[in-house]
């Protein structure tokens, strides 16, 4: 099975990473030893521009499932991190101080935002969806874009 699944429109291919959870706001998640890595989607990094700026929640912020975690502005709009699990942040990615483009180059690995110590995944797991639903929420995603447009 493929690493990533792939929806293209237009002169984008919009990636989804097999194996992590997402949030209908475009934030994933991926779990191991009740510790969770969150970040951006490739659709939210595309669609919003280029990162120019992150202010993030220091190390030790107690947050629920769709609570604010900071914010990202872009060239293009300034817009908030609903973080998609409830927990602990435990470590904040210190690259992007120097560097907030990394969410652009490489929203699943080094464009990671906060690694959170879970606190009921089990029932924060009911709202996330999986790689292949996540996708097919991306063609509504799409198809409202270009309507904008």
């Amino acid at each position: 099975m493929a690493d990533y699944l792939e929806k293209s429109f237009d002169k984008f291919v919009f990636k989804v990473k097999v194996g992590c959870f997402y949030s209908e706001d475009d934030f994933w998640v991926s779990v191991s030893d009740n510790l969770a890595t969150v970040g951006v989607s490739d659709f939210l990094q595309k669609i919003r521009g280029d990162v120019a700026f992150l202010e993030t929640a220091e190390v030790g912020t107690e947050v629920k499932q769709g609570q604010e975690l900071g914010k990202i502005e872009t060239i293009k709009a300034t817009f908030t991190i609903l973080s998609p699990v409830s927990g602990k942040v435990v470590e904040v990615n210190q690259e992007l101080d120097a560097s907030a483009f990394l969410i652009n180059q490489d929203p699943y690995g080094a464009g990671w935002l906060y690694k959170i110590a879970l606190t009921d995944f089990a029932g924060d797991q009911a709202s996330l969806l999986q790689a292949e639903e996540y996708q097919d929420l991306l063609e509504q995603k799409i198809a409202l874009e270009v309507n904008k447009k």
